[in-house]
This record gives structure tokens, C-alpha cells and sequence, in this order.
């Protein structure tokens, strides 16, 4: 398909008549360099958040490991509440951080600058 048409209503001499717009492409987004920039700054960021990811998995892995002590000391003494429990949900809280950080910037950076650069195709 060379491009995308779309009906939109023009008014003339008093009277609504459908006029045909030009869409962009997809083949024009993917080729220009505003575009080929977000993709590779998007890449780059989400490889950022899943080494962070990565990172604090590991190190609780490695401590459940190597030094199960640490994790197995109660947070209050007499309690059956430890420190590798509060670590664990912090994990989880982690995660939703993270996930929270890249849907804002999706959201904030990313959809703007993929609707420029559509609105300055069309």
C-alpha cells in the first residue's frame, strides 16, 4: 500500500463534501532520523532498566546463596518477620517502580515524539 487515505469532511459554498488527506506512511516514519533516534534512545533505556532489573535479582539470588544468614535475621528481635521477607516484597515494589518509570516515559517522551513526527509526515 503506497499510502493511507482518509475521508475528512471539507466545507465549501455551504456544503459538506469529502475530501481525501494523505496519511504518512509507514515506510516514511521508518526512514526518518527523528524516528531511527527514539528507537534506538527507547532500546538503550529499556536495556538500562533491565540491567537494574537483572542487577537486584541477582544480588538477592547471591545473598540467598552465599550468605543466608543476612536474609534470615529477624527484623525485630522475637518476631517471626525477617529481613529476606521485607527484601523479597521490596522486590516487588521494585519491579512496579520500574515498570512505573518506563510507562511515564513512554507515555511523556516517547508517544509525543512519535506524534510529531507523524503530524510532520501527514
Amino acid at each position: 500500500m503506497d499510502h493511507i487515505i482518509q475521508s475528512v469532511p471539507v466545507r465549501e459554498a455551504g456544503h459538506t463534501a469529502p475530501a481525501r488527506a494523505r496519511l504518512a506512511t509507514p515506510e516514511a516514519i521508518l526512514a526518518d532520523a527523528r524516528f531511527v533516534s527514539l528507537v534506538r534512545e527507547r532500546r538503550r533505556f529499556s536495556w538500562f532498566l533491565t540491567a537494574c532489573m537483572l542487577s537486584a535479582y541477582f544480588a538477592f539470588i547471591l545473598t540467598i546463596a552465599f550468605r543466608p544468614h543476612l536474609l534470615a535475621t529477624p527484623v525485630v528481635a522475637g518476631e517471626p518477620t525477617t529481613w529476606g521477607i521485607v527484601i523479597g516484597f521490596g522486590m516487588f515494589a521494585y519491579t512496579f517502580l520500574l515498570v512505573a518509570i518506563y510507562v511515564a516515559r513512554a507515555n511523556g517522551v516517547h508517544d509525543h515524539a512519535i506524534a510529531a513526527i507523524v503530524s510532520d509526515r501527514s
